[in-house]
């Protein structure tokens, strides 16, 4: 029993030796990165005003994870490039009393981005994309209704990135 006791100790002792308290493992490139700087978002499609609603929900998706900070370009470690590629909608749910009426639609944004490491001068993270989708049912005008859906659907494929940023280590 005497000679258990040591045994046992050392065991749980050496099984925290790899714990760092408040951190988050992070990938091989990515370790040096605290700060992130996000220039607003390239817009390839036709949708005006786009690139405003993607960049300030990348923005405050990056304060509420918390793993990195957004900071200015020359206060920061690496550029947070961002494309929106293209919106498309689908319909989901169509009307039972009218012909080619479409009561509800699914929007999705697929985004385009990549990290570039300042001091390394090389790409962290290549071209990757994100989606991000979300419903609406058409009230009124169809336009005006798609138009409201797109910041959730930004928001969603914010949540991609900086979980994919986030992440990374895992």
């Amino acid at each position: 029993m005497k000679s258990l006791l040591p045994a046992l100790l050392a065991l749980v002792l050496c099984s925290c030796a790899t714990y760092k308290m408040g951190s988050t493992p992070k990938a091989a490139g990515m370790t040096d990165l605290r700060v992130i700087y996000v220039p607003t978002a390239q817009n390839e499609t036709d949708e005006t005003g786009i690139p405003g609603i993607v960049t300030n929900a990348i923005l405050q998706e990056l304060d509420r994870d918390g793993t990195y900070r957004h900071a200015r370009k020359d206060e920061s470690d690496a550029i947070l490039e961002v494309t929106v590629k293209k919106i498309e909608r689908s319909a989901i749910r169509q009307s039972t009393q009218q012909f080619l009426t479409t009561l509800q639609f699914q929007l999705i944004i697929t985004l385009e981005y990549r990290l570039y490491s300042m001091k390394e001068k090389k790409d962290v993270i290549s071209k990757t994309t994100a989606i991000g989708t979300t419903t609406f049912f058409v009230q009124g005008d169809q336009t005006e209704s798609q138009r409201q859906a797109i910041p959730p659907a930004a928001v969603s494929a914010a949540q991609a990135i900086v979980a994919s940023l986030a992440n990374r280590g895992w």
